[in-house]
């Protein structure tokens, strides 16, 4: 994770969700994971939690649907898992931003 973005939050004041100044690497992952700051609200079947069902929309977003998106695809880039036919496993070498700098 690009400790820039967590200086740049830092920077602007801007607090975590339960109130503190500091921001961690972790908090950061799972809100650029996490549909809800899309405006998306993933509802569980009662009964099987299999199914579900997406309420898009369902309240303000704070990240688009497109910068959302694509930091999926970068996060998966830069994964050290890999899926294969046989399931998953890893690479032989881990990704690092400082790689061909």
């Amino acid at each position: 994770m690009d400790t820039g973005l967590k200086w740049e939050l830092e920077k602007r004041r801007i607090k975590i969700p339960t109130g503190k100044e500091k921001w961690s690497k972790r908090t950061i992952d799972v809100m650029l994971s996490t549909e809800k700051y899309i405006g998306v609200v993933r509802l569980l079947n009662a009964g099987e939690h299999q199914e579900y069902y997406i309420s898009e929309n369902n309240h303000p977003a704070i990240i688009s649907k497109e910068q959302f998106e694509a930091v999926q695809i970068e996060k998966k880039n830069r994964s050290n898992v890999v899926k294969g036919k046989s399931g998953n496993r890893r690479r032989s070498s881990k990704y690092s931003s400082k790689k061909g700098r």
